[in-house]
């Protein structure tokens, strides 16, 4: 198996900082007699399911066991690749209820750490193993370790009286964390204050890669247990440190009237503008834009598209197409022109013969020429065989040159089988294009003759004023006629009667378990009995048109046969526009329209605003510019599939910037960049910082706010998203 290097999998291949994730709660060992046995897991297999999700910090945390022997064997299998951390979960007790608590070290302190839950086990076996808070206090506090304890819901949890010792004894009070079940109870105990995260608690190893997306993300990269423990202290200078190996870039712009510049440093991540109405976001998103289409990048400001829906999926079908080539459909020109261009042959008539066999030729250069005598040779036949010889040709000239380009031809075949390949083929394709040059000698030759036969007779006739044997009785070429006629109106009857399977675009997802939401396209030949008033025609020809010709054409085809074929055939010329209809293209319909399980669906204002967005962060582009997406949607929308979009564009390494009064963007996104506009007495002012350091500095002149507390009073719905942070060390 191979696998990128923990750097590498923190760094892109452009030097592009990518989330991975932590998860702070795994176990290798069946301890207890409770535990599953599907939570045993070799070295080996540890390494490859870790090693086959975005997990790059993972904490080993067995039951009142820590297996230094395993641990070691596990970092080095591991090696570079991702981050171990040894760690337990212990019981501990008071007098009044028991709980789990995570005990989690730095790696260089793994031998100490071993020594320390040996000895404070010894004698006892993990079933029957309790501990209270001040000797875990007195064992491990000198390691610095990160405290995790079971919480609320995260079953047995450790009690407030209980926390309040950890938190009073503990040196670093940063490192103590609430571990709960879920992003979302980590977000209803964060926005009230109590730091929180939460790991896998691995009961089957089958499971886990399956599983691991819902872990947290790990936004600022990490180098080290101690530097994650800094990150917890949100250290400023540890912040700044990582930040800025993130790659950013100074703008310099002019949105207002007032010309003033203002200068922000943004990052290719999330960038998010938020603040009163009025105070000018849209305006510093306008002026984004032009900066980067001035440098070549194609950026424009993405508003609320609800109301365009129709018209950016071209329902009406304006710039519609389809080539029917591609679905093995003949367009059928020839066929309409013969049609249209039908007239009767005569069958030769009997005074012809009779005037032939009663006269006397007396001019005596006329008995000489016998070539006036000889009767004209078919020639269907040579033309059949040298088409015939040319369409198969035409198919291995196009199978050589197949085989030639592909390159699964060429990995297959060895040198020389491919070499012989080419030999056989050029053989065959000489002896073809040979038997079809034959072919071609031979059909000329009749066609020559018959050619001088008929104008020797009619040189004599002229001549000689003796009428010259007619060359045919004329029923075959009569009957040939009307053949040809049927078998035209054949051949486009058949291309009327195919089918075009329909063309599906996923548009997006209406979330609340609705479902997809597709944009179908669906074609239809009018062959006479299409009826359906919501059908429009591909092309400018009139559904009336259509459907007279189709209908006319039909009745000339009852009547190939009969005397009075033309009067049909007059009839159908007579249609006003029937010259329009060149090809069987002009006869084909179509409808376009929005589908939600199968069902013709019509979304409201609030799904099209849904699905639109979607469609803009899905086209692959270097930047994006949003203002205010959150027009129209829900919460619920917002946070289950729109952050998800957002946060995987800032992971590629794009360039996100948000106008935004919605708390789930501004704030579960985790932005690099704030911008915060605002306006009092002194006018209109920026702010810019992240949730990281959580504040917020005055671009003008020193000033700072706390980012969290704005945030909470201007966003909408501010307090509740706070939560998401859980998904980042715990901040709070």
């Amino acid at each position: 198996m191979i696998h990128a290097t923990f750097q590498e999998a923190v760094w892109n291949t452009s030097g592009e900082m990518r989330a991975v994730k932590i998860d702070i709660h795994t176990h290798t060992k069946k301890c207890k007699s409770g535990d599953a046995l599907t939570r045993e897991i070799s070295p080996e297999g540890f390494c490859d399911a870790i090693l086959s999700t975005d997990v790059r910090v993972v904490a080993i945390t067995n039951h009142n066991v820590f297996d230094l022997s395993q641990f070691e064997a596990i970092r080095a299998r591991i090696g570079t690749e991702a981050q171990v951390w040894p760690g337990v979960e212990l019981d501990v007790y008071d007098n009044q209820s028991k709980g789990h608590l995570l005990v989690i070290t730095s790696p260089k302190f793994a031998n100490q750490f071993s020594i320390a839950v040996n000895t404070l086990t010894t004698g006892q076996t993990p079933d029957v193993f309790k501990v209270t808070i001040p000797d875990v206090l007195a064992t491990f506090d000198a390691l610095e370790p990160l405290y995790v304890a079971h919480y609320k819901q995260k079953r047995p949890s450790v009690s407030d009286d209980m926390l309040a010792v950890l938190e009073a004894g503990a040196r670093n009070k940063w490192s103590i964390l609430k571990e709960v079940s879920n992003a979302i109870s980590a977000g209803i105990h964060i926005s009230h204050g109590r730091p929180s995260i939460y790991g896998s608690d691995v009961h089957d190893w089958g499971k886990y890669v399956a599983g691991s997306h819902a872990l947290p993300d790990l936004r600022l990269p990490i180098d080290s247990f101690e530097h994650f423990s800094l990150l917890l202290k949100k250290d400023p200078t540890t912040i700044n440190t990582v930040m800025h190996r993130k790659t950013s870039e100074e703008l310099t712009l002019v949105p207002f009237e007032d010309g003033k510049t203002l200068t922000i440093r943004v990052f290719n991540d999330i960038n998010i503008i938020f603040g009163p109405k009025g105070t000018g976001k849209s305006r510093i998103l306008e002026a984004i834009a032009k900066h980067y289409t001035k440098s070549g990048i194609d950026a424009k400001v993405y508003e609320s598209a609800s109301g365009r829906l129709d018209e950016i999926f071209d329902v009406k079908g304006k710039g519609l197409s389809t080539n029917l080539n591609n679905h093995g459909i003949n367009y059928c020109q020839d066929e309409i022109q013969v049609v249209r261009t039908a007239v009767e042959v005569d069958v030769t008539s009997l005074t012809k013969f009779k005037a032939f066999f009663e006269s006397t030729v007396s001019n005596k250069n006329a008995k000489l020429i016998l070539l006036k005598d000889i009767d004209t040779q078919e020639e269907g036949g040579a033309e059949r065989n040298l088409s015939n010889y040319h369409h198969t040709g035409s198919k291995i000239e196009d199978f050589s040159a197949f085989v030639v380009e592909d390159p699964l031809v060429r990995k297959e075949l060895k040198d020389d089988e491919f070499a012989e390949l080419q030999r056989i083929l050029g053989l065959l394709l000489d002896r073809l294009n040979g038997k079809e040059w034959s072919g071609f000698v031979a059909w000329k030759e009749l066609s020559l003759l018959n050619s001088a036969i008929k104008t020797f007779r009619s040189e004599v006739e002229r001549k000689t004023g003796s009428p010259a044997k007619p060359i045919t009785t004329g029923f075959r070429d009569y009957a040939m006629n009307r053949i040809k006629i049927a078998v035209s109106i054949r051949d486009i009857e058949k291309s009327l009667r195919s089918a075009i399977a329909n063309e599906e675009e996923i548009v997006g997802n209406l979330g609340s378990g609705k479902g997809e939401l597709k944009f179908v396209t669906q074609f239809l030949f009018q062959d006479g009995r299409v009826t359906d008033g919501e059908m429009s025609s591909v092309t400018s020809v009139k559904k009336s048109v259509q459907k007279k010709f189709v209908n006319s054409l039909l009745e000339v085809s009852k009547h190939a046969f009969d005397d009075d074929l033309f009067h049909y055939l007059s009839e159908f010329n007579a249609i006003e526009g029937v010259d329009e209809v060149k090809t069987a293209y002009e006869l084909l319909l179509f409808k376009r329209y929005f589908t939600l399980d199968g069902m013709p669906y019509t979304p409201s204002s609030g799904e099209a605003s849904m699905v639109m967005l979607q469609k803009e962060l899905g086209v692959d582009r270097d930047v994006y510019i949003l203002d205010e997406p959150e027009k129209s949607l829900g919460n619920e929308y917002i946070n289950d599939m729109i952050v998800p979009l957002i946060k995987e564009r800032a992971k590629s390494g794009r360039r996100v910037f948000i106008s935004t009064h919605d708390a789930n963007i501004a704030v579960r996104t985790l932005p690099y960049c704030s911008i915060y506009r605002t306006h009092g007495p002194e006018g209109y002012s920026t702010f810019v910082g992240n949730p990281f350091t959580n504040n917020l500095v005055n671009v003008a002149k020193p000033e700072e706010r706390d980012w969290k507390m704005v945030s909470m009073r201007t966003l909408e719905g501010g307090e509740d998203a706070f939560g998401e942070r859980g998904r980042i060390y715990g901040y709070a």
